[in-house]
C-alpha cells in the first residue's frame, strides 16, 4: 500500500483505560488507527513495533511514569524522532518544563477536549512529514555533493567509470550497478559492473540487460517485483545518460528490495552528475590529445605555408620574366643579326675559296658573348634551390642594385626613364641575393609601368649605424590613399594586369630578411620606396 494511502497510526498510552479508549474513539473516528497500552513496559514496546505517527502519553502511570518511558523512546534509534504529547493532570509548570526538557512535542492537561486533542495530535503528524521530508532532500543533497566532489576529483574516463559506481553503491540501498558508455554511433565503448559483498553477479547477462533497457520508454525506467531479462534481480532502476540529442551511456542499480521515491531522486540526479561527468572526461581526453598534437600540426601548417610562400614567390619570379621577356627578345635579336651575317659572309668566303676575316669572326664572338651575358643575367634571376629556408650570406647593396638595372636596362631605356644613382658602394647587409634582386626589381619594374611618358627614377644607398637604407623614387602617377593602406596585401594591384603579389612578396621577403618596406606616395607626382635592413654585423663575417 502506498505511504500516502496508509491511515495514521496513534498510540494512546494511559493506566486508565476507560480515558484511554474515549481518546482511541476519537481518532478512530477521524481516521485514524489507534493502538491503546495501559502501562510504560508495553508503550516502549508497541511503539518499536507500530512506528505509530504520533504518541499520547499519560505521566502518571504505576511502573514506569510518563517521563520515563519518553526518556527510553528517545534514546532509541527506531522511536526517537515519533512526536509524543503528554496527555495528563499534571500540568504544574515543573512538570511541563521537564517533560519538554525530556523532548515531548506538545503538553495538553486532562480532562482533553476531542477537537483539541486531534488538532494537535495532526498538526505534530504533518510537523514530522515536513522534517522527514526535509530530512531527506538534506540527505539527497549531501549525496549529490559528495558525488559532484568525489567526480571532480578524477578526468580520467577509466578511473572515473570504477568510481561512479563505487559511489552509487554507497550512496543507494542497493547490491549492484553497471555503467555502459556508449559512442556517437551508439555502440558500448566501455562496460563496467560492481557488487556488494551481499550481491550476485550469477544469472546477470550484461549484454542481454544492456539491450533491454536502453530502447525503454522515457530517460528513466524503474521495475519493482519484476523480471527483466538479463538480470535476477526482480527490482532496479536505469537512467539513459543523455545530454542535449546524443545518448553518452546507460546507468543501472540492482537490487533485491523496492527503491522508495527518495532513492529514486538520487539515483536519478546521480545519473544526470555522471552525464556531465563523463562527457567532461571525453571533452578533457580530446583537449588532451589535442595539446599534445598541437606542436605537429603546426608545424605541418607551417611546411605547408612555407611551401604556399615559396611558390607564390616563384611564381612571381616567373611573372617578372615574363614582363621582361619582349625587352629581353629585342635585346637578343640585335646580337644575333650581326651572327647570322658574318656566318653567311664566312660561309661564302669558305665556298670561294678566300680566307675568312679575322674583324668577322671577333665580332661574332662578341654578339656571342653578348647574348650569353644576357642568358645569364635570366638564369641568375630565376633559378631556384628549392630550399625553405634561403642560403645568406653577405650581399653587397650596390652590386645587387646594379644587376636589376642591367637587367632592366631594355625596358627603362624603351620607356624613356633616366636613372640617377645616389649609390654608397660599402653597404654590405646580411641576406639572400635572389631575394633582394627579386625586390628591387619588382620595384623598378612597377616605377617604370608607373612613368608611361618617361620620367625621372632616382635610387639611394646608405648606412646609418646598425642599418642599412635603399630608396627607390619615382616621377609616376603616385597612388590614391586608399589603395597605398592595402598596396603589401596578396592580390592587391594597382595595375589592370597586375598579379598583386609582387609588393606581397617583397613585403615578405624583407620581413624575412628582418628589415622594413615602408610606402609614401602623392597622386600626380610619384611614389617613393624605402626598404631598411641590418647592415651586416662581425659575427655574421666570421661564420
Amino acid at each position: 500500500m502506498p505511504e500516502e494511502s496508509k491511515k495514521p497510526v496513534v498510540l494512546v498510552v494511559d493506566d486508565h483505560l476507560p480515558a484511554a479508549e474515549m481518546v482511541s474513539r476519537i481518532f478512530t473516528m477521524n481516521g485514524f488507527d489507534a493502538k491503546t497500552v495501559d502501562n510504560g513496559e508495553d508503550a516502549i514496546q508497541q511503539a518499536q513495533v507500530l512506528i505509530p505517527d504520533v504518541i499520547l502519553l499519560d505521566v502518571m502511570m504505576p511502573g514506569m511514569d510518563g517521563f520515563q518511558v519518553l526518556d527510553v523512546l528517545r534514546g532509541n534509534k527506531l522511536t526517537a524522532d515519533i512526536p509524543v504529547i503528554f496527555v495528563t493532570a499534571k500540568d504544574h509548570i515543573t512538570d511541563i518544563e521537564q517533560g519538554l526538557g525530556l523532548g515531548a512535542d506538545d503538553y495538553i492537561p486532562k480532562p482533553v477536549k476531542p477537537r483539541e486533542v486531534l488538532a494537535r495530535a495532526q498538526s505534530k503528524i504533518e510537523a514530522r512529514k515536513l522534517r522527514d521530508k526535509l530530512l531527506k532532500r538534506t540527505t539527497e543533497l549531501e549525496a549529490m555533493l559528495r558525488f559532484s566532489q568525489e567526480l571532480n576529483n578524477y578526468l580520467d574516463a577509466q578511473e572515473l567509470l570504477d568510481i561512479i559506481l563505487y559511489l552509487i553503491l554507497d550512496l543507494l540501498p542497493s547490491r549492484g550497478s553497471l555503467i555502459y558508455k556508449m559512442g556517437e554511433d551508439g555502440s558500448v565503448t566501455d562496460y563496467r559492473a560492481q557488487f556488494t559483498a551481499e550481491g550476485q553477479t550469477d544469472g546477470t547477462d550484461a549484454e542481454t540487460l544492456f539491450n533491454t533497457l536502453i530502447d525503454a520508454s522515457g530517460d528513466i525506467n524503474t521495475w519493482q517485483n519484476e523480471s527483466i531479462a538479463g538480470t535476477m534481480y526482480e527490482y532496479g532502476m536505469a537512467m539513459r545518460m543523455s545530454h542535449v540529442t546524443q545518448v553518452h551511456g546507460l546507468l543501472i542499480v540492482l537490487s533485491d528490495s523496492s527503491f522508495d521515491a527518495h532513492a529514486q531522486r538520487i539515483f536519478e540526479a546521480i545519473a544526470r552528475q555522471t552525464t556531465l561527468a563523463v562527457r567532461n572526461a571525453d571533452l578533457y581526453a580530446t583537449k588532451v590529445h589535442y595539446a599534445e598534437h598541437l606542436e605537429d600540426m603546426v608545424e605541418e601548417r607551417t611546411q605547408e605555408l612555407r611551401s604556399a610562400e615559396a611558390l607564390l614567390m616563384r611564381s612571381e619570379k616567373l611573372a617578372s620574366v615574363g614582363r621582361l621577356a619582349a625587352g629581353l627578345a629585342h635585346e637578343i635579336n640585335n646580337p644575333l643579326m650581326p651572327i647570322r651575317m658574318n656566318l653567311e659572309m664566312m660561309q661564302e668566303d669558305i665556298q670561294n675559296d678566300a680566307p675568312i676575316d679575322e674583324r668577322d669572326i671577333l665580332e661574332t664572338l662578341n654578339s656571342v658573348n653578348r647574348i650569353s651575358g644576357i642568358v645569364k643575367q635570366l638564369q641568375q634571376f630565376t633559378r631556384g634551390r628549392g630550399e625553405d629556408i634561403p642560403e645568406m650570406a653577405p650581399v653587397n647593396i650596390a652590386e645587387v642594385i646594379e644587376s636589376v638595372l642591367s637587367l632592366a636596362s631594355v625596358y627603362i631605356r624603351h620607356g624613356g626613364v633616366e636613372v640617377t644613382r645616389n649609390i654608397k658602394d660599402n653597404v654590405v647587409v646580411w641576406g639572400n641575393r635572389d631575394q633582394l634582386e627579386q625586390v628591387f626589381l619588382n620595384i623598378t619594374l612597377n616605377a617604370q609601368a608607373a612613368m608611361e611618358g618617361g620620367g625621372e627614377y632616382t635610387i639611394e644607398c646608405w648606412s646609418e649605424g646598425m642599418e642599412s637604407f635603399v630608396r627607390f623614387t619615382d616621377t609616376g602617377h603616385g597612388i590614391e590613399q586608399d589603395m597605398l593602406d592595402k598596396i603589401f596585401e596578396p592580390f592587391i594591384s594597382t595595375k589592370e594586369t597586375g598579379s598583386g603579389l609582387g609588393l606581397f612578396m617583397s613585403h615578405n621577403i624583407i620581413h624575412n630578411h628582418s628589415g622594413q618596406i615602408e610606402v609614401t606616395s602623392e597622386v600626380g607626382k610619384g611614389t617613393s620606396f624605402l626598404l631598411t635592413l641590418p647592415t651586416l654585423r662581425e659575427e655574421q663575417v666570421a661564420n
